[in-house]
């Protein structure tokens, strides 16, 4: 009995640790984690009715969503330059996927939850120091391909069908025999889906007083055609990971913010392959990764309507038409050596290089001259973007992970980046975990990071929107970060976070100033509340509140506000089970108004409260689910702010709309 019970005992001891690391690699203890980190499971969004990464995302603290001419959205953390796409990084399977036109990802906005295990997005600044710098936070996304010994998962089949003719159809696939692990997930989705839109900025003089008498009240052609196939593989030490993503959307609200036709669209791919190497040795891991990504602006569009008038002699009776075309290529390779033989240390030193480069551009437009129906080839003489546009980074990065005792930790450490575009940054990091008890968690965290230029900030050209400037410098911010956790038992936690953010350089341009610049700067505070519980054996309950305010100066004149920035935030779900398997949610999001930019003269944009229902049956005998849910139930009216002088009555977004959802595992 006692050699039972020596047994019993060891096997417990080995599967805690197995548990533990499984723990750790998947931040469910993220409470205890030197970030702000927010985790959501791939199956609760399931049962959430949550369909995509956007939605999912709009469940974090301290985020918002906001969109532009392109449709081109993306995620602002804590109020941050509401008009910077790269502000954040996205990582899909420790892979950075933002592409380097806009340095967004908003084509992986649209990847279905149901592809997704898990979400783990970290606020702030400075959120990873190994050969990254995330200026506002981080977004890791980690699909099924994460597998972890006695815990493998499920193949599966998804269909969903909904609103605005949206159809998907998708599966997920697992191959596991010794060393080897292969996994490969794919789908296709497509939707028909249009916006009330107007009038377009014609009416605002875009193209000149003359010309707003041809301004358009329509439909903005906001439809996806997207699908997507990724493949992970690991054999032992070695690892590749690939995905084609090919992503293609209707015109929206025109390049040249003239409404454009129904079939219009814009093409963004997104291509990578990475080689990893992943072993340790003695106390040395050392990870080696080397890759390829490819993506690319492709827009065909009308850019102006019949008998605009350009010139005398340049009237366009049957309107503008164009192409447009510029694909970047980026090479990268990195190596990292974690040393943990020092007692209570943990050093990583490493380096980050990255070679990106436009490889080619077309630039086609109707004859400028005359007027005259037929594309007209301007790539040489007139082109929309710089075809020799290029830049290489190095990053050299070193960090320690501190423990001093079972209640204290440090992490510190520093980033230095130098780009060939004469952009140099020191960013420092550290954070401190204190652990009085349990139940009791403090974090206090200091962070510096950066933003480099895009390449549509640079390199744009014979634009008169936008137009590129390759002197800018890189945008800064310095964080103070304080949060406090209360863990009230197992699943339940309320915490506060306290963060104070001040920005430099932050880039900007208008229509009357087109030039991008390097002209304002933000000083932000605020506080994210949130608390967790099971409030009884059946059920789920998250809600969260952030409040954020500051002050902007834009070319040193001091404004008590911030722009397009909504100052309180709520957002929170319930889920309740009647039986495991079947479950009723609903999610209910709270926007405050926002104030304009100085120069618009327009009343702030309102406040909205949204709510969705969802249901879920779950046949745990057959291992299928079946969800229909409800987004934007009262059919509220939910605006996007469009910069002045363009659309006067901003981006409306979707209404009432309804998705059918069915997975079936293996």
């Amino acid at each position: 009995m006692y050699a039972q019970t020596s047994d019993l005992i060891d096997s417990i001891e080995e599967d805690m640790l197995h548990f533990n690391e499984v723990a750790t690699l998947t931040k469910e203890n993220e409470n205890y984690q030197p970030y702000i980190i927010s985790t959501f499971k791939g199956k609760e969004l399931e049962k959430l009715g949550i369909s995509n990464l956007k939605e999912a995302l709009t469940l974090v603290p301290g985020v918002d969503m906001a969109t532009d001419n392109f449709n081109n959205q993306t995620p602002i953390f804590r109020g941050s330059n509401p008009q910077a796409y790269g502000q954040s990084k996205l990582f899909i399977d420790d892979v950075l996927v933002n592409n380097v036109f806009f340095d967004s990802y908003s084509e992986y906005l649209s990847f279905p939850i149901e592809m997704i295990k898990r979400i783990e997005v970290v606020r702030g600044p400075g959120s990873k120091t190994d050969g990254f710098n995330a200026y506002a936070g981080s977004i890791h996304v980690v699909t099924y391909a994460e597998n972890f010994k006695d815990l493998n998962n499920n193949d599966k089949l998804i269909f969903k069908y909904g609103s605005y003719d949206y159809i998907m159809g998708g599966f997920v696939t697992n191959f596991n025999m010794d060393s080897l692990s292969i996994n490969t997930d794919f789908y296709y989705q497509q939707d028909d889906k249009s916006l009330y839109a107007g009038p377009d900025g014609l009416s605002q003089g875009v193209f000149g007083e003359y010309n707003k008498q041809f301004s358009q009240t329509g439909y903005a052609p906001v439809w996806l055609k997207e699908y997507s196939l990724g493949l992970n593989m690991k054999y032992k030490d070695f690892s590749l990971k690939g995905r084609i993503h090919q992503h293609t959307q209707g015109s929206a609200y025109g390049i040249n913010l003239a409404l454009p036709l129904k079939d219009d669209r814009l093409k963004s791919p997104n291509y990578y392959l990475e080689l990893g190497y992943n072993t340790t040795i003695n106390n040395y891991e050392i990870d080696i990764k080397a890759g390829v990504k490819y993506d690319a602006f492709d827009s065909k569009s009308k850019l102006g309507p019949d008998g605009l008038a350009l010139s005398a002699t340049a009237i366009f009776n049957d309107g503008v038409y164009s192409e447009h075309f510029a694909s970047q290529v980026s090479l990268y390779q990195s190596s990292f050596i974690k040393y943990t033989a020092l007692s209570k240390h943990t050093i990583t030193f490493g380096y980050r290089f990255l070679n990106e480069e436009t490889t080619d551009m077309v630039s086609k437009l109707s004859n400028r001259t005359n007027g005259n129906v037929g594309l007209v080839d301007y790539t040489e003489t007139l082109p929309f973007f710089d075809v020799d546009a290029k830049r290489n980074t190095t990053i050299i990065s070193l960090q320690d992970e501190f423990t001093y005792d079972a209640s204290l930790s440090f992490l510190y450490g520093i980033n230095y980046e130098s780009t060939s575009l004469n952009n140099t940054n020191l960013n420092p990091r550290i954070s401190i975990v204190y652990q009085p008890s349990l139940d009791n968690i403090f974090k206090a965290i200091y962070s510096r990071s950066h933003r480099n230029p895009s390449w549509q900030e640079m390199f744009t050209k014979n634009n008169q929107a936008r137009v590129g400037n390759i002197d800018l410098n890189a945008e800064r911010v310095d964080a103070f970060e304080f949060a406090y956790i209360k863990k009230l038992s197992s699943d339940t936690y309320t915490q506060a976070n306290i963060f104070y953010l001040i920005n430099k350089d932050q880039i900007y341009n208008s229509s009357t100033s087109p030039m991008y610049q390097n002209v304002v700067d933000t000083n932000i505070h605020g506080i994210e509340l949130e608390y967790k519980s099971n409030l009884t054996l059946m059920d789920q309950l998250y809600v969260n509140y952030t409040y954020v305010n500051g002050n902007t100066f834009i070319n040193g004149t001091k404004y008590n506000s911030l722009p397009n920035v909504a100052n309180s935030l709520a957002k929170a779900y319930y889920i309740f089970n009647f039986t495991s398997e079947l479950a009723l949610s609903s999610i209910i999001k709270y926007t405050g108004s926002k104030d304009r930019v100085s120069e618009d003269s327009r009343e702030k944009v309102k406040a909205y409260t949204t709510l969705d229902l969802a249901l879920q049956y779950d046949n745990t005998k057959y291992d299928y689910k079946l969800t229909l849910s409800a987004k934007n139930v009262t059919n509220e009216t939910v605006k996007f702010p469009s910069p002045p002088d363009t659309y006067y009555e901003d981006y409306l977004q979707e209404s009432r709309n309804f998705l059918i959802t069915v997975v079936k595992e293996f």
